[in-house]
C-alpha cells in the first residue's frame, strides 16, 4: 500500500512538472518565438531543469510540438470561431469577424491570446517542427482563414488562387499581434484598448476587401461557401 502511494505521488508530480513546462514554454514561446524562446527561460520559469525537458519530450523540439498540440486543442475546444456563424454573415462582415477574433489578444491576455502569439511567430519565422506539425494538423485559424477567403471567390477558382488568398488573409493580423509591444512605444505610439482594435479592424477590413475583391466588389461576391481543410487536396 505504502509503495502504491509512493507511486502515485512520483506520478503526480511527474504530471505537474510536465504541466508547469507546457504552460512555461508557451508563455515564452508566445513571447520569443521558437528560435528565440530559450530552453533556460522556459526552465526557470517553470522551476524545473533541462534534464526534465529530456525526460518529457526528449528534448525543445519534442516540448514544442506539446505546446502546438495543446494550443489546437484549446482553439478547437473553445471555438476559436464559429464557421457556420461566418457563412451566415456577408462577406464583408465576416472578414470584420475573423480580423477581430485574430486580434483579440492585442487587449486580452489570456491563454488563447498566447496561442495565438505563438502563432503569429510562426507567421514570419516558421519553425521545421511547426511546418511538420501543420502538415499533419491544419490549424483552425487557416481553416477558418479559407473560409473566409473563399466567399470572395467563383466556385470554380483554381486551387492555387484559393491558398494564395487564404494565406495573404491570414498574415493581415499577424504583425500587429506579435509587435504589440513595440508598435505602442514612438515612433508609431498606436493605442491598443478596444476602441483602438476596433479602429485596426476596420482599417484591416478595407484593405483587405481591397485586395481579396480583385475586380469584383464585395457586394458582388458570392453569398456562401463550403470549405475543405486548408491543405487537404
Amino acid at each position: 500500500m505504502e509503495i502504491q502511494e509512493k507511486a502515485r505521488g512520483v506520478t503526480r508530480a511527474a504530471e505537474a512538472t510536465r504541466a508547469a513546462l507546457v504552460a512555461a514554454a508557451t508563455a515564452v514561446f508566445a513571447e520569443h518565438g521558437y528560435e528565440g524562446g530559450s530552453v533556460r527561460a522556459i526552465t526557470q520559469r517553470a522551476g524545473a531543469n533541462q534534464a526534465a525537458i529530456n525526460y518529457h519530450f526528449g528534448g525543445k523540439e519534442g516540448l514544442y510540438r506539446a505546446v502546438l498540440e495543446t494550443a489546437a486543442d484549446a482553439l478547437e475546444k473553445e471555438s476559436f470561431l464559429d464557421a457556420e456563424e461566418l457563412d451566415q454573415l456577408p462577406p464583408a462582415d465576416a472578414l470584420r469577424l475573423y480580423l477581430r477574433q485574430f486580434l483579440s489578444p492585442l487587449v486580452k491576455r489570456d491563454r488563447v491570446s498566447q496561442y495565438l502569439r505563438l502563432f503569429a511567430w510562426e507567421g514570419v519565422r516558421p519553425s521545421a517542427v511547426f511546418n511538420n506539425f501543420f502538415e499533419t494538423r491544419p490549424l483552425r485559424i487557416f481553416q477558418l482563414a479559407e473560409r473566409v477567403a473563399r466567399r470572395f471567390l467563383p466556385d470554380d477558382a483554381p486551387r492555387d488562387e484559393i491558398m494564395l488568398r487564404t494565406l495573404w488573409l491570414a498574415q493581415q493580423p499577424i504583425f500587429f499581434v506579435r509587435e504589440t509591444e513595440r508598435l505602442a512605444r514612438p515612433p508609431f505610439a498606436m493605442t491598443f484598448d478596444q476602441a483602438g482594435v476596433e479602429r485596426l479592424v476596420e482599417r484591416l477590413a478595407a484593405l483587405s476587401l481591397a485586395g481579396l475583391t480583385g475586380a469584383q466588389t464585395a457586394s458582388s461576391a458570392p453569398q456562401g461557401r463550403s470549405v475543405s481543410a486548408l491543405g487537404q487536396k
